[in-house]
């Protein structure tokens, strides 16, 4: 079995970038090569003297060529030499020297070419031919050095942005996976503090009860620490914690507590946030219903709507205090969603930094008595 891949780093995109730069620069004077030959191939040059093609490849393609050897001279300056405002005459002192080098360069190389190939009609000399590359040539290769490196530093500096949005976007995300393990971490004690009072309770009226309530928050626990790490499991797994919840939370309400559980089976593999329905399903325990009380009942719904996941928690208790005000895309009751309590200022908050805009929390009273809890989130993949 081959093993995948480590991802590329930041650095590792700088360096495949500097690398197809160079390539780019050293074979894109091909073009103009070829278009020059074929030109003194078929339309000849200024005296009308036609060349064959592997002659006039091979002269001009020198002539052009060249310059993807000096382009990498100016891509090792423009590496080595950073633009700054505050070293801006040593950078400009710097190019005008390898400008005034480069061009005398080019400039001999054409002349010898020239006198070489026999272009520019009779050519009787190299100084003949000299004089005529330094009027027809001199002004173009000084264009093109210039030319060169502004394309040079206009790759460094989208090279330097990609880099840094790359860097911003890695800090954002860890920042985001830091926060989010420390909004799940929030939430284990929570619910272990509420467990364990159950079967304090427990110890001074049914030894045997407590002992069974302390196994299943042990397998809680266990379950927890299975998606420990992780900010989305599957809905199964899930269901599974809140099922061993509801458990224990029957050793406090007794059996007047009714609660059902319905998932659509198309949704059992879908990925939802760890730790999502537990604190829904407290939040109704604790302020909707009351213990020892008969005939209360809590019912979890999980299913499809169109192209989100949608989770209804819906309880037969008291329902919400006081009016109903929007905050965002989240229906609370006032004074604030802080008033509500950790589980669901926490969830919320989870909900945001997952999924941004693209899901939707609300709470409402029914006209039945109790309170719906739904949410919906976005289908991906």
């Amino acid at each position: 079995m081959v093993a995948p891949s480590p991802p590329l780093t930041i650095a590792d995109e700088g360096q495949r970038l500097r690398r197809l730069t160079r390539v780019l620069f050293a074979a894109v004077w091909v073009v103009p090569a070829g278009l020059s030959a074929l030109q003194f191939a078929f339309v000849g040059d200024a005296s009308g003297t036609h060349y064959d093609l592997g002659t006039a490849l091979l002269w001009q393609g020198t002539a052009w060529m060249i310059w993807g050897l000096w382009s990498q001279v100016i891509l090792t300056l423009v590496d080595r030499v950073k633009l700054d405002t505050a070293r801006l005459m040593p950078w400009l002192a710097l190019h005008l020297t390898a400008t005034a080098v480069v061009c005398a360069a080019n400039v001999l190389t054409i002349a010898w070419l020239d006198h070489l190939f026999g272009a520019i009609g009779q050519v009787t000399s190299y100084r003949f031919a000299l004089r005529v590359a330094v009027v027809n040539h001199l002004d173009i290769q000084v264009v093109l050095y210039w030319a060169i490196l502004g394309a040079a530093y206009m790759v460094e500096f989208v090279r330097r942005y990609r880099e840094r949005d790359r860097a911003a976007t890695e800090l954002e995300q860890k920042l985001a996976r830091t926060q989010l393990e420390a909004l799940r971490m929030q939430l284990n004690p929570h619910f272990l503090f509420n467990a364990l009072n159950s079967v304090a309770e427990l110890m001074e009226m049914d030894v045997r009860e407590a002992q069974r309530t302390l196994t299943r928050v042990a397998d809680l626990l266990r379950l927890s620490l299975r998606s420990a790490g992780q900010s989305l499991i599957p809905v199964w797994q899930e269901i599974e914690l809140v099922e061993l919840y509801l458990q224990i939370a029957r050793v406090r309400y007794g059996s007047g507590l009714d609660a059902d559980i319905s998932v659509d089976p198309s949704v059992v593999d879908l990925m939802i946030p760890s730790f999502l329905l537990q604190p829904l399903v407290e939040n109704a325990l604790k302020h909707g219903l009351a213990p020892g009380h008969q005939d209360q009942a809590i019912e979890v719904r999980l299913g499809r709507n169109r192209d989100s996941l949608e989770i209804v928690v819906e309880d037969n208790g008291r329902g919400l205090n006081g009016l109903l005000t929007t905050s965002g895309r989240f229906l609370a009751a006032v004074p604030s969603v802080d008033g509500l309590g950790i589980g669901l200022t926490n969830t919320r908050s989870r909900l945001a930094m997952l999924y941004g805009d693209r899901y939707a929390f609300r709470m409402s009273n029914l006209t039945t008595g109790g309170c719906r809890v739904e949410i919906r989130l976005p289908i991906e993949g």
